[in-house]
């Protein structure tokens, strides 16, 4: 499975990750991941703005973060290579963004919330902090889904049926906290360049958009 992360976006939601892994930034956020489920395939981290002097994007296995640079957002780099992608089925785009959810959707691509992906990072950091002390019971999918909603998110997205039951409860979590708010929180933009009414925006940033689809293709099996 390819999977796209809006990264900011994931990252400035409170509330969600425990003490000990609050506060992450996206190398650490990297870091995570390649302990859980999500080393499990193909993830691209796009964050926003440009990498500070004397660093440089972080890659751990199939895990890897890229920058949209100095005069684009994130969002515009996420919506390039939902249209670019020649697989939108087998995309999963992790945004509350609504522009980027409807662009995602508009593709068909597979979409979760950020504040279900912060919960399955929880649940993989609290299942490898007991793993050897006791054995999980066998679970089943939760919730109403059908048996070929399962198999087909376990054949595109490399999960088991415990992923199915977390992934179900999340989403129905999240639609429910939804419903309470106004909307998903603003993530913070990184100050961009002014241009004056005459100006058209500036070109999006192909060898960033090249540099993307290329990681998204590797193959690290």
């Amino acid at each position: 499975m390819k999977v796209v992360i809006d990264t900011y976006n994931a990252l400035h939601i409170t509330g969600i990750l425990p003490p000990e892994l609050a506060g992450l930034d996206a190398p650490g956020l990297v870091d995570l991941m390649a302990r859980g489920r999500w080393s499990r395939n193909q993830v691209l981290l796009v964050c926003d703005g440009v990498l500070p002097r004397g660093h440089r994007d972080v890659r751990r296995g199939g895990i890897g973060t890229i920058h949209s640079g100095a005069d684009k957002e994130a969002d515009d780099i996420i919506e390039e290579i939902i249209e670019r992608t020649d697989a939108p089925l087998r995309m999963l785009v992790i945004s509350s963004d609504q522009r980027v959810v409807r662009a995602a959707k508009r593709r068909r691509c597979r979409t979760m919330s950020s504040e279900a992906f912060l919960r399955t990072l929880v649940h993989d950091h609290e299942r490898a902090r007991h793993q050897g002390k006791q054995r999980r019971d066998a679970a089943r999918p939760a919730g109403k889904l059908s048996r070929k909603s399962v198999d087909e998110w376990r054949t595109q997205f490399d999960i088991d049926d415990e992923d199915m039951a977390e992934f179900t409860r999340l989403d129905k979590e999240s639609r429910s906290r939804a419903k309470k708010m106004n909307g998903p929180p603003a993530k913070p933009k990184p100050p961009r360049q002014t241009t004056s009414p005459t100006q058209p925006d500036p070109p999006l940033p192909d060898h960033i958009i090249e540099e993307a689809m290329r990681m998204l293709d590797e193959d690290v099996s």
